[in-house]
């Protein structure tokens, strides 16, 4: 059965349990990136990976996932977002299982890339049917509670991986995906309706092949922009510029057809547009401090991959602080002033942290990641639902999956270039304490550590140094996130407006 919300209905009747279980799938999906994160140091002692195989392993998966992403929603749009989830799900299923025995580094990247292609129909998809099923009246706050599983998942990740590792070997941060992702399919089979574009039209080949072709190589050059042999190379600027040509070509085409998978009219939309910026600019500086910020917590200061999960976590707690009250907030005052805010909170936190050191006291650096996790918290949530109110709910799948494209390509490209900047600057700042060490081994606080300890003085020194820079420059990104919400985002709804200015209603005496 097909079950396609329209405005005037009070929503599905079992909508909260159905948000529970599309929550639990981007928890999913979200969690397995992260939680490879603490099982590096045992693939590479395990499988003889590479540097650079092991930093495949897991841009393998956020590469894959990228570049499906909007074809995945175009699908879910079409054929039924709850039978493409369920396929996707599956499917990802399989290739963690599989790839859990990974017996070398190629295999492995293989198979995270499988598990990227599944996990790619999750963003849209799922969001959709939250969309779907929630009447308008609710549908804000309901956004609100998906977006909250995608940071509770960030944070999760290390501190479940690390408790993993404690017992088990490093595939099982692969094989854990199994019975969560089987548990979401049996909720889904049972409580989730199929939603879909009631009058899908011609499906868009053209459009999909070339987003997929346009997203790919833009997303494999800044992946690669962030090795340590830099960004001035063939293979970063080619894949690119080629993403680039193939986007506009894909913009040109979908101005066109009669069907186009890609609604243009909606970039001429403030809101949209304004909120796809700010999900990148926001994910870029968040996401790719947080990567830069595991190097601090595990190799400067030498906690575990659990021990630094675990003082991660107040980024999620910060988040479902703010991100429970965000639609209640911008009710009030806007999303320019809720969103901006927590941009600032962003750029504040950041900036904090280019000041620390390894004698920081654990209290302060957690007060950080709390202010962290509340901007977050008042970007995300805020931003995707302002963006999918331009978007028509049969749409909705392809129009999500265009936001969370944004959102993901932030990430990569957060990644990518922090990282860069972290790895450039240590090596300029290590100087003729790099002097004979290997370019490995010269281009990382933990290379340079492993290589040559009696250096570890100049490394501390120099990666603090790099640090410092890395946070400057996700602070300056944020506060331009800042800039975008309050300038191009919705502001104080004339509702309230009128209400705030409107004088009391008296009050009723009885007279008996």
């Amino acid at each position: 059965m097909t079950a396609e919300a329209t405005p005037q209905d009070s929503g599905h009747p079992r909508r909260k349990l159905i948000l529970l279980v599309m929550m639990l799938c981007m928890f999913i999906t979200v969690m397995d990136n992260n939680i490879m994160t603490a099982a590096l140091a045992e693939v590479q002692k395990e499988l003889s990976a590479s540097n650079a195989e092991l930093q495949w392993s897991m841009d393998s998966y956020t590469l894959v996932y990228a570049a499906l992403l909007f074809t995945a929603g175009v699908l879910g749009d079409r054929y039924g977002r709850r039978r493409v989830l369920i396929a996707g799900l599956l499917f990802f299923t399989a290739a963690s299982a599989i790839g859990s025995w990974s017996g070398d580094p190629t295999q492995l990247i293989i198979w995270r890339g499988a598990m990227g292609i599944g996990a790619a129909v999750v963003p849209g998809c799922s969001l959709a049917v939250v969309t779907n099923v929630f009447p308008e009246g609710e549908r804000a706050k309901a956004v609100a509670m998906w977006s909250l599983s995608a940071g509770l998942a960030i944070a999760s990740g290390p501190v479940v991986g690390g408790a993993l590792l404690g017992g088990f070997w490093w595939g099982s941060v692969l094989l854990v995906n199994v019975p969560l992702a089987l548990a979401a399919v049996a909720l889904i089979v049972l409580y989730v309706p199929e939603t879909r574009d009631p009058a899908p039209g011609r499906l868009d080949l053209a459009g999909v092949a070339l987003s997929i072709a346009g997203v790919g190589a833009l997303v494999y050059g800044i992946i690669s922009g962030g090795e340590p042999d830099g960004w001035v190379r063939p293979i970063v600027l080619v894949p690119i510029a080629a993403g680039v040509v193939v986007l506009v070509m894909l913009l040109a085409v979908e101005r066109r057809i009669a069907n186009p998978s890609l609604d243009l009219s909606l970039f001429r939309k403030r809101s949209f547009a304004a909120g796809s910026t700010v999900l990148f600019s926001s994910a870029f500086a968040v996401l790719g401090g947080g990567f830069v910020m595991v190097f601090y917590l595990q190799v400067s200061r030498g906690y575990t991959p659990l021990e630094s999960g675990l003082l991660m976590l107040p980024v999620a707690v910060g988040a479902l602080i703010t991100g429970a009250r965000s639609d209640a907030l911008t009710a009030k005052f806007g999303h320019a002033a809720v969103v901006a805010t927590g941009a600032l909170l962003m750029a504040l936190a950041l900036a904090y942290y280019a000041t620390i050191d390894r004698e920081t006291p654990l209290w302060a650096f957690e007060i950080g990641q709390t202010v962290t996790g509340m901007g977050f918290g008042l970007t995300l949530s805020p931003v995707i639902a302002v963006a999918l109110s331009e978007v028509p709910r049969a749409r909705a799948g392809a129009g999500s999956a265009v936001a969370n494209t944004m959102r993901q390509t932030g990430t990569a490209l957060g990644i990518a270039v922090l990282g860069s900047v972290l790895g450039s600057v240590y090596r300029g700042e290590l100087g003729s304490a790099g002097d004979g060490l290997s370019d490995d081994a010269a281009s990382s606080l933990s290379g340079t550590l492993r290589a040559a300890p009696d250096r570890a003085e100049a490394a501390h020194a120099a990666f603090l140094d790099a640090l410092s820079a890395a946070m400057w420059v996700g602070s300056a990104v944020a506060l331009l996130c800042a800039a975008i919400a309050f300038t191009w985002l919705p502001g104080r709804p004339r509702a309230a407006e009128a209400a705030a200015t409107a004088p009391a209603a008296p009050v009723p005496t009885n007279t008996g």
